[in-house]
């Protein structure tokens, strides 16, 4: 015997009661709501909801792969109209090929993450220190201070 399709009745009630419970839940409804106004137990419900979050997160994903891969197409494009300008040293062309690659890099995850804190150093180091202190230096020439 054959699975069932997409197109398959059984399927596509599926589907259905899936994206029924994923409404409600949206909704703000609980499990035991959702079982009640589906006529399915809790733990299918959950597990209709539960399913659908993770096709949707799954998709989601495949979705930001396919566009960063199209900017980062787009990127190149530019970088190759701009690289012969650039390599002549033209600092029009230069500065542009530089920004190029800082969001190329964005993209990609490149560059080391950039430590704003003032909290204190790597382990083990002393903490930062947000106290100033002023020095005064008062040259020896000769005269007494009485």
């Amino acid at each position: 015997m054959t699975a069932p399709t997409k197109t398959h009745p059984r399927k596509a009630e599926s589907l259905h009661k899936q994206i029924q419970c994923l409404e409600l839940r949206r909704a703000g409804k609980s499990y035991h709501e959702i079982q009640a106004a589906t006529g399915i137990s809790k733990s299918q419900a959950q597990r209709l909801v539960v399913q659908g979050m993770e096709d949707a997160r799954a998709q989601i994903l495949a979705s930001a792969d396919d566009l960063k891969t199209e900017e980062i197409s787009r990127l190149d494009a530019m970088l190759a109209g701009l690289w012969p300008d650039a390599r002549k040293g033209h600092l029009g062309a230069v500065d542009r090929v530089l920004k190029l690659m800082e969001r190329r890099s964005k993209y990609l995850g490149l560059d080391a993450p950039v430590r704003n804190s003032l909290e204190g150093g790597p382990e083990g180091s002393a903490p930062v220190s947000t106290v100033a202190a002023v020095t005064v230096y008062m040259p020896s020439n000769g005269r007494d201070a009485g």
